[in-house]
């Protein structure tokens, strides 16, 4: 037999509900712009490995404030123009132990470019170029003060479609995504 199905057995439900509630609240958090949301969900040190999905963004540390600040900053999700929307599919259980859960989840990552001159605020605010990726999102949980929290956030792309570069660009002014 090719491939094992691991069914973790020290997985309590309670440990579960805690890490799809962390999982989501920080999808939220991307999606609404929340800073405390985010900052809820994760561990005081981050690692988030995007160079599966943007090579050039490599492998990075960050404080939980400092990813807060940088991911919802001008350069990545904090682009007022950008609108999001990240879905977690079912999670697929990688590792279980009582100091760290290692989660893969489908993911969608739907982007939208806002039509400038627009109310940004307006739910119904038109967009005018779309990019969807599908990946596949693993996350690294570990336990902080008793809670289950976002240590290491690393996607790998299935497919996009649309420019996902281009949609992120900033509101105003040069591109400084580099």
């Amino acid at each position: 037999m090719g491939f094992e199905i691991y069914i973790p057995e020290n997985l309590t439900f309670q440990d579960y509900l805690a890490i799809c509630q962390c999982a989501r609240t920080l999808a939220d958090a991307y999606d609404r712009k929340d800073k405390q949301r985010l900052r809820a969900s994760l561990a005081p040190d981050i690692i988030v490995d995007y160079s599966l999905v943007v090579p050039a963004w490599g492998a990075k540390s960050f404080t939980a404030d400092g990813f807060v600040e940088e991911w919802l900053g001008p350069k990545h999700l904090g682009v007022r123009a950008l609108a999001t929307q990240h879905l977690l599919g079912i999670p697929y259980f990688k590792s279980v132990s009582e100091e760290e859960i290692v989660v893969e989840w489908q993911q969608m990552a739907s982007h939208g470019r806002r039509v400038e001159g627009e109310d940004f605020a307006s739910p119904m605010c038109k967009i005018s170029e779309t990019s969807d990726g599908r990946s596949w999102m693993t996350q690294t949980f570990v336990k902080v003060e008793g809670a289950w929290r976002v240590r290491i956030i690393k996607p790998e792309v299935l497919y996009h479609t649309g420019d996902f570069r281009q949609i992120g660009r900033p509101d105003e002014g040069p591109d400084l995504r580099a």
